[in-house]
């Protein structure tokens, strides 16, 4: 296991956080279809059907973090469940944060959902989309490692998302790698003046594991403030023209300007 690889990436954070456990949420059939194993760490597989505690500790956990839109039933069941897995970090729910864990209603020697992340599959092969992202662990890289390591459980080549320009998951995308602007939400979205639609692909294993270390190897082309919005509109009108633009990790620096590079 050669060091910096995602397997030793993937054998660190878990050495670093013995608490902390991989595990996918979903309908018994499906969890028959996923990788059990992804870069040699053991996913628990547990069925939606027998687990109701789980599920609802994950609801009301959406609940707290998206307040705004909370999620229907009908949607965590149909669209969240049924099509695929929900994959998840666990641990104990003394490293929630504080208004997390008193929204989970859970005792601090349970074992709470510390980050999930959903991925519904499409009709583009090998690639999912992603649909929610959530992190309660923070500072433990909670964000970026549920996202790879279920998009890994899922065998997905490449993943689309709808992000904000200006939201601080910007910089959990980027951590997979660069980020090809694809342009405008379809349909619409409550917040369509600030948010775009991205495609990460995710075969090359060496550049995967270079963006999970925080390899910033790449100089950005241009630097635009997230409240640009004349500039991001112009760079969403060239994608929408096949005109090729990157989000390059870190996604935003340091000063919090977004990190763009022009090309393939």
């Amino acid at each position: 296991m050669g060091q910096g690889t995602v397997e030793a990436l993937v054998a660190e954070f878990f050495a670093a956080n013995p608490g902390v456990t991989l595990a996918a949420l979903g309908p018994r059939d499906n969890l028959r279809a996923l990788d059990d194993r992804p870069w040699g760490v053991r996913a628990e597989l547990l069925p939606a059907e027998s687990h109701a505690e789980l599920c609802e500790q994950y609801v009301r956990l959406n609940h707290h973090a998206f307040g705004k839109l909370p999620l229907p039933r009908w949607v965590f069941s149909d669209l969240y469940l049924l099509p695929g897995a929900i994959g998840l970090l666990l641990g104990p729910a003394t490293m929630l944060e504080t208004e997390a864990l008193r929204a989970s209603g859970l005792r601090e020697r349970d074992r709470a959902i510390l980050a999930a992340w959903v991925g519904a599959p499409s009709v583009l092969p090998g690639c999912f989309v992603g649909v929610s992202l959530m992190s309660f662990a923070h500072g433990i890289g909670a964000g970026r490692w549920v996202k790879a390591l279920t998009l890994r459980m899922l065998r997905a080549r490449s993943v689309r998302g709808v992000a904000q320009w200006d939201n601080p998951s910007v910089r959990v995308h980027a951590r997979l790698g660069a980020l090809r602007i694809v342009g405008r939400v379809p349909g619409g979205h409550e917040l369509s003046d600030r948010t775009f639609v991205y495609e990460c692909h995710l075969e090359d294993e060496h550049a995967l594991g270079r963006a999970l270390r925080g390899d910033v190897s790449e100089p950005p082309t241009d630097r635009i403030r997230p409240d640009d919005h004349e500039a991001l509109r112009r760079i969403l009108d060239a994608a929408e023209r096949s005109e090729h633009w990157r989000l390059i990790p870190p996604g935003r620096d340091d000063s919090g300007l977004l990190t763009f590079a022009r090309g393939p």
